[in-house]
């Protein structure tokens, strides 16, 4: 075919009254760039925080952290395949009407619409390992939250496998298929196949989402935790209704079947890709959460703590002179010493609280860096560390079901 009518040619004719434009056509590009910039900065910034508290201050980087980072590097492959597939900045189509789209660009599109499909699966399954390979982390020990994990995950590297070669047979030209790319038995298939293909994708990564984030929330009540305490995880975990939210959105906008409009689907599927993007990034985000707010409440429950016993030793030096001049004018009265001034307090000692609270943070931050987190005593660890009075009773935070299956077998020995 000539090269010049492909680029010359628009994928299909402007409606009435319109016509193509090949150099500067109306865009809605700066939809998806802005998203894109959004998320990406969220994204750098929570797992900078994550790999940080990981690697320098718990000292337990672990399995899940490499995930992370796996997934880290998928989304934001994805994310620089969807700038490559916007009008601008590069070049190709989405964003902008189907008339205004030659021949050419399309092909080219064709191809990356398969990459990202496949992608995202991808990055989407990994983040969702990610998930259950920390939930391995702290629920080992139990050791049917440990089969409800390792079915999660078995579950969507299965999905993802067959997501993927369906996709590949349904969207790539066979050999038969000599149209190439423009083939219409490929373009008929794929059109056929691939939405609804992609929306039970969208319909699974929901319910794998409510799963993942059940998983912790329904070990919360057997935890020897005070009720406030318990609220407080809980609303940590909850953070994880963030992803579900998100992915709720992508399916919601899914169900209108005006976005996958073949007649002008590079203008009107723009929604599906920005709620794609939101769902990965924030799915990622909500894996580090946890983890970063520990750390976060931890620090600030240390200074708080310190800086409330600093103000009560301030408070006891100042009621120090005035105890020590009634103690001076009693004893006056009874024996009638000559008087005595009393004694100033040294500047050594008017420092002593203020190198107190000092001390009392960095002891806290000492502590909290020789922690290592290992199984279940990696949960009690981080979620206790928020106030300095759980390291005392850290091993007695488990499930409470354990402790009665424990004490059962104790009885029976």
């Amino acid at each position: 075919m000539d090269p010049g009518y492909l680029d010359t040619t628009p994928v299909r004719p402007p409606p009435p009254g319109q016509t193509s434009n090949f150099i500067n056509p109306v865009s809605r590009s700066y939809q998806l760039v802005a998203v894109i910039a959004v998320t990406f900065a969220l994204v750098v910034l929570f797992i900078g925080f994550r790999l940080y508290f990981r690697l320098k201050v718990t000292k337990s980087f672990g399995a899940d952290d490499w995930l992370c980072i796996v997934a880290t590097i998928l989304t934001l492959s994805y994310s620089a395949l969807i700038l490559k597939l916007l009008w601008k900045p590069g070049g190709g189509i989405l964003g902008i009407h189907l008339w205004d789209v030659p021949l050419s660009h399309y092909i080219e599109y064709s191809k990356g619409s398969l990459a990202d499909s496949v992608l995202i699966r991808i990055t989407n399954t990994s983040i969702k390992v990610a998930f259950f390979v920390w939930y391995l982390r702290l629920f080992s020990v139990i050791k049917y939250v440990k089969i409800m994990v390792l079915v999660g995950m078995v579950t969507v590297i299965t999905f993802c496998v067959a997501f993927i070669t369906i996709d590949l047979v349904a969207c790539c030209p066979w050999p038969s298929e000599h149209g190439g790319w423009l083939d219409p038995k490929m373009l008929s298939r794929c059109n056929k196949i691939a939405p609804n293909l992609v929306t039970s994708g969208a319909y699974f990564s929901v319910i794998t989402d409510f799963y993942i984030l059940f998983i912790p929330l329904h070990q919360v009540p057997g935890l020897n935790l005070s009720r406030n305490k318990k609220i407080g995880l809980s609303f940590i975990f909850l953070t994880g209704t963030l992803a579900c939210a998100a992915g709720l959105t992508n399916l919601i906008i899914r169900q209108d079947k005006k976005i996958f409009d073949p007649a002008d689907f590079s203008w009107t599927i723009v929604p599906v890709y920005a709620t794609s993007i939101v769902e990965i990034n924030v799915g990622l985000m909500c894996h580090s959460m946890p983890i970063v707010l520990f750390q976060f409440v931890t620090r600030l429950s240390h200074i708080g703590t310190s800086l409330s016993s600093w103000i009560r030793e301030r408070r006891e030096r100042r009621r120090s002179p005035a105890e020590s001049s009634s103690n001076l004018a009693a004893s006056a009265d009874e024996d009638n010493p000559p008087p005595q001034l009393p004694e100033v307090p040294s500047g050594n000692n008017n420092l002593t609280g203020i190198r107190t609270f000092v001390q009392n943070i960095y002891r806290s931050g000492a502590q909290t860096s020789k922690r290592e987190e290992t199984v279940l005593p990696t949960f009690k660890e981080e979620l206790t560390s928020v106030d300095p009075s759980y390291h005392h009773g850290l091993k007695s935070i488990r499930p409470t079901h354990i402790e009665d299956s424990r004490q059962t077998n104790n009885s029976r020995k």
